[in-house]
């Protein structure tokens, strides 16, 4: 037995140096990753002509610096929206990437929107990409005002009301709770033990 330790104890004290030494590299490449992100925030967002300070104050808040940048410059870009209006809005959502999407989608799919009306729109949409894939494919498709479709496309209420065939509507209350019978168990009768001589 001893013999079978000396044998594996040099590979199971490498394997050890080895989960040790692999965690700290892979730190290493991470943080240098977020120190990028940080660096891109903050020259790019300079460059858009947002204040230094200001850019300062966004990218030290944001979780994710590249997606705020990658946001406000989709927006500044590709739509009349001036990058201070974009940056505003790009720090009140979760996934400012997905609202760079929509609005870019929007503001070069169709006419006639209020760019204003649009970012907010995208903004209170929980799902920004497919607010942006409703609003271009309905105002595509059936040539209405952009104003009409988005108000119809964020409008979470607006469902089928006639899905259920006449007289077989669900039941508007619950049903009566029935008591709950639980039968009284019985001891059964035992025959009398029978002696034997």
């Amino acid at each position: 037995m001893r013999m079978l330790f000396r044998c594996f104890a040099p590979s199971w004290a490498s394997l050890l140096l080895l989960t040790v030494a692999i965690p700290s590299q892979s730190l290493a490449v991470e943080s240098n990753a977020f120190d990028y992100d940080f660096k891109t925030c903050g020259v790019e967002l300079a460059r858009a002509g947002i204040p230094a300070s200001e850019a300062s104050e966004s990218c030290s808040d944001a979780l994710y610096p590249r997606d705020l940048t990658v946001c406000v410059l989709t927006i500044y870009k590709q739509t009349k929206i001036s990058p201070a209006d974009a940056l505003t809005t790009c720090r009140q959502v979760r996934r400012p990437r997905d609202l760079g999407s929509c609005v870019a989608n929007i503001s070069l799919n169709t006419t006639g929107g209020n760019p204003g009306a649009i970012l907010d729109n995208c903004r209170r949409s929980l799902l920004p990409v497919r607010f942006g894939k409703c609003v271009v494919g309905l105002v595509e498709s059936l040539k209405l005002p952009v104003t009409g479709v988005m108000n119809n496309c964020i409008d979470g209420t607006d469902r089928p009301r006639d899905f259920y065939p006449p007289g077989a509507s669900p039941l508007r209350e619950a049903p009566p709770q029935q008591p709950l019978i639980v039968p009284v168990p019985v001891n059964p009768t035992l025959p009398p033990p029978t002696t034997t001589p």
